[in-house]
């Protein structure tokens, strides 16, 4: 059995990418629909200051597992070396 890891923050999640896949899988032998997207949101790092209700490194994860949900896309720029690289 596959197990999430990292530091305190689990990076890196093998088991719960399990999990979901072995959900669509279960879905399929079911002859349930498929989902088109699945979205995770991940709660990760310290707070920046006691009160806070977010954590520095917090963010949102998409996966399209049907491509034809891409209506379109943009083509990342370049910087502006006018401003710092973050």
């Amino acid at each position: 059995m596959p197990e999430n890891y990292g530091s305190s923050d689990m990076l890196l999640r093998p088991l719960d990418c399990l999990v979901l896949e072995t959900l669509h899988d279960y879905n399929e032998s079911q002859k349930r629909p498929s989902f088109d997207t699945v979205r995770g949101a991940f709660l990760e790092g310290e707070k920046p200051y006691p009160t806070a209700g977010f954590k520095q490194k917090n963010h949102i994860q998409i996966c399209v597992r049907n491509p034809n949900c891409i209506k379109g896309y943009i083509v990342p720029r370049e910087p502006d070396t006018n401003f710092p690289i973050p």
